[in-house]
C-alpha cells in the first residue's frame, strides 16, 4: 500500500491506495477538489460536510449521465459485440468502485 497526500477544499488528507495508483488518485482528488471549489464559489462555505456531500452528488450525477449515455449508445444503431460491451461494463463498474473507495477513505480521514 502507498500513501498519498491530497488537498480538498484547502484541507490536507492522507489517503492510502494500491501501489502504482498514486497518480490516478491525485488526478481524482484534483477533479473532486475542482468540483468542491466550484460549489464553494457558488454557494459559499456552507460547512465542509455539506459541501463535500453536494460535491459527491455532483460527481455521481456526472457519472450517471456518462453511464446513461453509454447505455444509450449501446442500444442505438448496431449492437456492440460482446467483448466491447463487456469491457465497457467492466470499466463503468471499476469507476463506480473507485468512487466508492475514495468516498470511504475520505470519510475515514
Amino acid at each position: 500500500m502507498s500513501q498519498v497526500d491530497i488537498r480538498i477544499n484547502g484541507r490536507d488528507y492522507k489517503v492510502t491506495c494500491e501501489e502504482g495508483q498514486e497518480d490516478r488518485l491525485m488526478r481524482l482528488a484534483a477533479y473532486f477538489d475542482k468540483r468542491v471549489t466550484m460549489l464553494a464559489d457558488d454557494l459559499g462555505q456552507i460547512g465542509e460536510e455539506r459541501l463535500m456531500l453536494l460535491a459527491a452528488l455532483t460527481v455521481c450525477d456526472e457519472f450517471f449521465d456518462a453511464r446513461d449515455a453509454a447505455q444509450n449508445f449501446e442500444s442505438a444503431g448496431e449492437k456492440l459485440d460482446p467483448d466491447t460491451a463487456g469491457a465497457a461494463s467492466r470499466a463503468i463498474d471499476a469507476a463506480a468502485n473507485r468512487v466508492s473507495e475514495i468516498t470511504e477513505r475520505l470519510e475515514d480521514a
